[in-house]
């Protein structure tokens, strides 16, 4: 398919519903979107951009939204990083960072990005862990995708999320908006109870899947980005793998669930 020509937040707290607590929200107009740090670090002058959804006939979002290109009439290879303004993490209750993804094209739409979250007065180097990683399997042309991520191990920082598209080249582009973090501050429910778990982690040998309904596809990323294994078994074999840590995206119906997990 011909690649489709392109071009032509808010922050602060509030109730989200019930029990849970807007900690943070950013949906990239221009006011908040200028907050952010964008870094080129390949250094071939391309970095994200902020761009109006409906005047660029986008489907996938409403408003404006970040984007970054691995083509655009030539082929990049981006390692673009975009860097959230300060985030004050409340030190109680369940953290989830929820944001929205999509590509540009039906056919074209395997970019690589990474999702991380860093102390706030830190310097992104690239070799952070990220709490979250994959290559898109989708265009999500129509309506954009939801990934929703617990970071409640980062209860009570402050801290700065990173957003970087990288590891890809000469596709089109990768689109973010609606990002959310919420805290729950309710006691232990039966969803939480439910909620998907790994184990044994660390593990030498086989990592189980727990709570998991409507398995699609498991797919688990080493520290490097690189896609290192996917299935849709439940009980995975990691002998072969190397020694380090990894990120598990356990996807379920229209929900992706992120773990990491130690090979020791």
């Amino acid at each position: 398919m011909i690649k489709k020509l392109l071009l032509a937040s808010t922050l602060g707290l509030g109730v989200f519903n019930n029990a849970q607590t807007v900690v943070f929200t950013e949906n990239f107009e221009p006011s908040t979107a200028a907050l952010w740090q964008n870094m080129d670090r390949d250094g071939d002058t391309e970095k994200w951009e902020f761009l109006d959804a409906q005047l660029n006939e986008v489907d996938s979002f409403q408003g404006y939204f970040a984007t970054s290109f691995s083509w655009y009439l030539e082929a990049f290879s981006p390692d673009n990083a975009l860097i959230s303004p300060k985030i004050t993490l409340p030190a109680t209750g369940t953290l989830q960072l929820s944001f929205k993804v999509a590509a540009g094209d039906e056919e074209l739409f395997d970019e690589h990005y990474a999702v991380y979250i860093i102390p706030q007065n830190a310097t992104f180097t690239g070799a952070e862990t990220p709490v979250f990683e994959e290559t898109l399997d989708g265009g999500y042309l129509a309506a954009a995708k939801v990934v929703n991520i617990d970071v409640s191990s980062y209860k009570g920082q402050d801290v700065k999320l990173v957003f970087r598209h990288y590891n890809c080249t000469d596709i089109f582009y990768v689109g973010i908006d609606d990002v959310t973090i919420t805290q729950s501050t309710l006691a232990v429910s039966d969803s939480q109870k439910n909620q998907i778990k790994i184990y044994p982690n660390p593990s030498s040998d086989w990592i189980t899947i727990e709570n998991v309904e409507d398995l699609k596809t498991v797919r688990i990323f080493d520290r490097s980005g690189k896609l290192v294994k996917q299935t849709q078994a439940k009980e995975i074999n990691i002998q072969n793998f190397a020694k380090g840590q990894y990120i598990m995206n356990v996807y379920t119906g229209n929900e992706i669930v992120s773990r990491k997990f130690i090979k020791k």
